[in-house]
């Protein structure tokens, strides 16, 4: 008696199904290969196109106050909400909520948010938020050297 497994029709769906297989496999070898292929082709800029985003002088020194402004207000806005958090928390007044302190720091005051942790040693106790802020000024710190790269920070001075 002929087992399940090995029966006719089990072993033709089987052949049928590792033929599909195969040639999906090879599909997907021949887009990756062509892929590959494209990615040779692609020219790399030149560094120096790269530094700058715009070729207008004057719009990247728009663009480039315009950021520093944004980076000071946010962060002296972190700062302020900070130190007015401890104020009240000391006075067992209104607290500033945890949810709009976080908010501030993700927008870029990570670095006055942190200044204000340790001047006034508010919030120091809460590990998420050390670990948060000390983690965003590091990223928003490369985040800022970045843009302020690619505007052409270094040809102002």
């Amino acid at each position: 008696m002929e087992s399940f497994e090995n029966s006719a029709a089990i072993v033709s769906i089987k052949s049928e199904l590792r033929e599909i297989f195969i040639s999906v496999i090879d599909t997907v070898r021949l887009a990756f290969v062509s892929f590959y292929e494209w990615l040779k082709s692609v020219p790399i800029p030149t560094p120096p196109s790269v530094m700058k985003m715009f070729g207008n002088n004057k719009a990247n020194v728009i663009l480039f106050f315009a950021f520093v402004i944004y980076v000071m207000y946010i962060n002296i806005k972190a700062y302020v909400l900070f130190s007015v958090d401890k104020f009240n928390s000391e006075r067992y007044m209104k607290r500033i909520p945890e949810k709009q302190l976080f908010k501030y720091m993700w927008l870029g005051g990570a670095p006055g948010a942190g200044l204000a942790m340790l001047i006034m040693r508010h919030k120091t106790k809460h590990m998420n938020f050390v670990i948060t802020a000390f983690a965003l000024i590091f990223m928003q710190l490369m985040v800022f050297s970045f843009i302020l790269g690619f505007l052409g920070f270094w040809t102002f001075f």
